[in-house]
């Protein structure tokens, strides 16, 4: 058996690379990582846009000079919600296959709560408390529920950053009826989320994506590579008040902030506010693992 392996994880904004080095007891250590801002859901889910397909293919031709180059020869590479909602995605993914000789294994949503509930839970004890993870995507927003370290509940929600900011042409800042409209849009969709945790106590909201890794960095924490990391609510909340009161030109100024999340960030927090005022979590966790370490756990164990 090879000693390496390869996940690349096409996702509704970003494409990711992680190359991992299995040890002989079995655990992993991540190699290489590597991600790319493709933008697939930037004009929402419905159709890929020419230019995205193109950033992609360039990605992916990218990732496979990597793999070659550092002799991986095993590898998974899974696409998420923009290329199974997209009605041009068989465009994409055919273009993928023939110029590439790359096949993706697009999944639905229950599969993707499942690898990112796989990868988020090396990093929790396994204990009574009940914790909600929530990935926050570029195309959709996965919420899984974990009692006593098992998943007890899990939903996929067409809710990701692309989709929200474009269901409504937005002030720049936004103003208070922008901020109302959006989050009862997200109000109305959550509702089996609702209905599912308004019966349980939840210790943490555990964020897995990269809106999570930047409010880690704009509070001037270090970004971990394998552990979980606390954020006070307070800090959070008064991290997703600059963000969302402030300009397109005003966060292109801000420290921690990449280029890349600019523009999607504010619908991030809107979200990330509503998700917290229903769930009412006593603390905030930042995860590094999600899907990308949940395959790898598959494959290890394949």
């Amino acid at each position: 058996m090879d000693n390496k392996f390869g996940v690349i994880d096409l996702g509704s904004n970003t494409f990711h690379l992680l190359i991992v080095e299995i040890k002989k007891n079995g655990d992993y250590a991540p190699v290489f990582k590597e991600r790319t801002f493709v933008g697939l859901a930037e004009n929402g889910i419905e159709l890929l846009s020419a230019s995205s397909m193109e950033k992609g293919l360039n990605a992916l031709r990218k990732f496979k000079k990597i793999l070659k180059e550092r002799n991986v020869n095993q590898y998974s590479i899974i696409g998420t919600s923009a290329l199974r909602s997209a009605g041009n995605s068989s465009v994409f993914l055919d273009r993928v296959n023939e110029d590439l000789g790359i096949h993706v294994e697009v999944i639905d949503g229950i599969r993707e709560a499942e690898l990112i509930y796989k990868g988020v839970s090396q990093l929790i004890e396994s204990n009574e408390k009940c914790n909600v993870i929530i990935d926050v995507g570029g195309g959709s927003v996965e919420f899984i529920v974990v009692e006593k370290g098992q998943m007890i509940w899990s939903q996929s929600f067409n809710l990701g950053v692309g989709v929200l900011h474009n269901i409504r042409k937005m002030n720049d800042p936004c103003n208070e009826e922008d901020i109302e409209y959006i989050t009862e849009f997200i109000d109305q969709k959550l509702k089996p989320l609702k209905s599912f945790v308004s019966e349980i106590t939840v210790d943490a909201l555990i964020g897995a994506s990269g809106s999570f890794e930047v409010i880690q960095t704009m509070n001037g924490d270090t970004v971990t590579t394998n552990s979980l990391t606390e954020i006070s609510l307070d800090d959070y909340f008064i991290i997703s008040k600059k963000i969302i009161s402030s300009s397109v030109t005003e966060r292109l100024d801000v420290d921690g902030l990449p280029k890349s999340r600019v523009k999607l960030i504010v619908v991030a927090m809107i979200l990330i506010n509503k998700a917290i005022e229903i769930i009412k979590p006593k603390r905030l966790l930042v995860s590094p693992y999600a899907l990308k370490e949940g395959l790898v756990s598959e494959l290890i164990e394949a």
